[in-house]
Parts: C-alpha cells; sequence; structure tokens
C-alpha cells in the first residue's frame, strides 16, 4: 500500500512539473501547426457558415457523420436548425481557420473517435463559387467532431476556444448545464410525441 502511494505521489509531481528554461523560467508550451493537415489554403475560403441544433443524432436517425454534406447542400432537416451565422470578413475568418489549424497539447479532448458523440454545431467553408470546400461537426459536451476529408488529421484543435469563438459571433445555442440538457431532453422527447422523429 506504501509503495503505490509513493508511485501515485511521485507521479503527481512529475505532471506538475513544468519546462524550464536555462535561466530557471517556465516556458510556455509551444503551439503545434498541423496546417501540413489540411488540404486546402485560407485564401481559398470565400465565406463560412455557421450553424447550431438540437443533438443531431437524437432526430437525425438515418444518417452517420460523415453522411451530412451531399451535393453541396446539407444533407438532413434544415427545420432542425436553430442559428445561423456568416462570416465573409477575411480577419474573422482567419481568426476561425487559426483555431482549427492550431493542435491544442493541453486541453485534454478525447479521442476523435469517442463513443461520445452529440453534435449541435456544424461549420462549412465556401470557395468563391459557393461550393462547400470543407466541414467540421463538433460536439463540445464530449470534446469530439467529425470532419470533411480534407481535415481529417485536424481533430485536436482547441474546441474551447472555438466555442468562445462562436458564441463571440452569436452562436448562442449550447447544451453545456444540467438546466439546458433537460430542456433540451424534453423538446426532443415532444418531437418523438409528434411523431416528427422515428426511433
Amino acid at each position: 500500500m506504501k509503495r503505490i502511494l509513493f508511485l501515485i505521489i511521485i507521479l503527481g509531481l512529475i505532471s506538475c512539473n513544468k519546462n524550464k528554461d536555462s535561466e530557471g523560467n517556465v516556458e510556455v508550451d509551444q503551439i503545434i501547426d498541423y496546417s501540413d493537415n489540411i488540404d486546402f489554403e485560407l485564401e481559398q475560403i470565400d465565406k463560412v457558415e455557421i450553424f447550431s441544433y438540437p443533438d443531431r443524432l437524437s432526430w437525425d436517425t438515418l444518417r452517420h457523420r460523415e453522411e451530412i454534406i451531399r451535393n453541396n447542400k446539407i444533407d438532413f432537416d434544415t427545420s432542425m436548425i436553430n442559428e445561423k451565422i456568416t462570416l465573409l470578413k477575411k480577419p474573422k475568418i482567419k481568426e476561425l481557420f487559426d483555431l482549427i489549424k492550431n493542435h491544442c497539447k493541453n486541453e485534454g479532448d478525447i479521442a476523435p473517435y469517442s463513443s461520445c458523440y452529440m453534435p449541435r454545431n456544424l461549420i462549412l467553408f465556401y470557395n468563391n463559387k459557393n461550393k462547400i470546400i470543407a466541414h467540421i461537426e463538433v460536439c463540445f459536451t464530449c470534446g469530439t467532431s467529425s470532419s470533411s476529408n480534407n481535415l481529417k488529421e485536424n481533430w485536436d484543435y482547441c474546441k474551447d476556444d472555438l466555442k468562445v469563438f462562436l458564441k463571440k459571433e452569436g452562436i448562442k445555442y449550447f447544451v453545456d448545464t444540467e438546466e439546458l440538457e433537460k430542456k433540451e431532453i424534453l423538446f426532443l422527447d415532444s418531437l418523438k410525441a409528434k411523431k416528427k422523429i422515428v426511433d
């Protein structure tokens, strides 16, 4: 028992140890730039659309993660969308692009293929021909996401920072309290009662 306690203490001390430079100052972890894993350039993005909706997998029972965009359109019941905002200004588009190309080492995100997936936000990237060139669907509850193939390797971006950005840009629908979760469940149950959702 003492040996186990000793190991726990040692591991705790190691995990709390910060990197220090030659003068003993604590170094800040460097941001990991994963631009090489994105198959399109910032300059190709002409506009971005951001959506919110109730937990999609609770009402969109026919589709899986990768089948939500087809023929340059959202391929699910768009009447379930609560909010939509459009980013047209390059500085805002760049701010968002920077958020998804930089990986977050210390955030502790769950792996992208976690069994938990309750997506409530969708981000669409368009080129100047109004064609969707990439998309990301995010589950902030679990820290997971699903995206188009050209963003597949780029799942470990800082989702907390992304959430702050979306809030700042006007997205208000987030289920991040027990009260909001109960409210969403009541809404989805009412849809089932009206036969809008098929089990």
